[in-house]
């Protein structure tokens, strides 16, 4: 019952040409292939499934591997390297079945097409889990680019530059935001307010970022409350020559009042502003006790509280 083998992997002479057909191949050789790796005590659903794993997976080209290759060797070596076995120096279609192995390998219900199609079946599995892992990866490669890209589209950080603040509250003029101890670069902004120990600002475009008392700058994803909605201010009386601008709380509960003191005669110089409208702060507790008006020497009428 054995098979001759030519050099190449081809049946030889006296073989059936048909032997190069996929079909006839493994109807040749498949006995063979099974019944040695069961006489090496391996399980007999493992034999059958490994056998027919490599030959689905060689059928593709398979014309060609008949014509260039040793197919034998091949697939026998496929077959042990799958199961972890040592190479073996003969290959199975050497040695004829005997009266042992033969049945266990040509049992009647044990149809190679079935071990085939259960072959298949895994190999489209695979194949299915290997294309959602790839799927996966592009994903995140695609995440991956677009944080990238988006990092590189960030603005540039504003430029910040240390100077104490002359006044009791954040303010803004000229495009630049004066903090405690910080002055942040911050052009077209259009509103802004105490926050969470920094300063929530709200851009003409309406980004929304926190500057805290360091100058460093993080994106908002949502408005904060004091930002969206200014806490009303209480009522103060100014002089007939007064004008109450804005008004923000400080932290201890009191509250500034800005003012526009335009025409009000200079402390210092006894002549009417109204060429420059100059400004004036007001301080009040948390009591309602003001002090007196004192002019804002370092900003212009574009002063803002918030």
């Amino acid at each position: 019952m054995g098979v001759e083998v030519g050099r190449a992997g081809r049946p030889a002479a006296s073989a059936r040409p048909e032997d190069a057909d996929f079909s006839d191949y493994v109807h040749a050789r498949w006995p063979r292939l099974v019944a040695a790796l069961e006489a090496e005590d391996v399980a007999p659903d493992a034999a059958r499934l490994t056998v027919a794993q490599v030959l689905v997976e060689r059928r593709r080209g398979w014309a060609r591997l008949v014509r260039e290759e040793q197919v034998d060797l091949l697939v026998w070596e496929d077959v042990r390297r799958r199961l972890g076995l040592q190479p073996a120096r003969t290959l199975p279609l050497d040695t004829a079945l005997d009266a042992e192995t033969e049945p266990q390998a040509l049992g009647t219900t044990d149809r190679p097409e079935d071990w085939l199609r259960r072959a298949e079946s895994s190999l489209r599995r695979r194949r299915l889990r290997r294309i959602r892992r790839g799927a996966v990866v592009l994903a995140l490669v695609a995440a991956a680019l677009a944080a990238l890209a988006w990092w590189d589209a960030r603005p540039d950080p504003p430029a910040v530059r240390e100077e104490d603040n002359p006044l009791p509250v954040t303010w803004y003029a000229a495009g630049e935001l004066h903090l405690d101890e910080v002055v942040v670069e911050l052009p077209r902004v259009d509103a802004f307010a105490d926050w969470e120990g920094g300063v929530a600002v709200r851009h003409a475009d309406g980004r929304l970022v926190l500057v805290d008392q360091d100058g460093d700058v993080d994106e908002l994803e949502e408005e904060p409350p004091p930002l969206a909605r200014p806490p009303a201010a209480p009522s103060y009386e100014t002089g007939p020559d007064d004008m109450v601008i804005q008004s923000v709380p400080l932290p201890d509960g009191g509250w500034v009042h800005l003012l526009d003191s335009s025409r009000r005669e200079a402390f210092e110089e006894g002549l009417r502003m109204s060429e420059t409208g100059r400004r004036a702060l007001v301080t009040c507790t948390e009591a309602g006790e003001c002090g007196s008006p004192e002019t804002v020497m370092e900003g212009t009428t574009a002063i803002r509280l918030r």
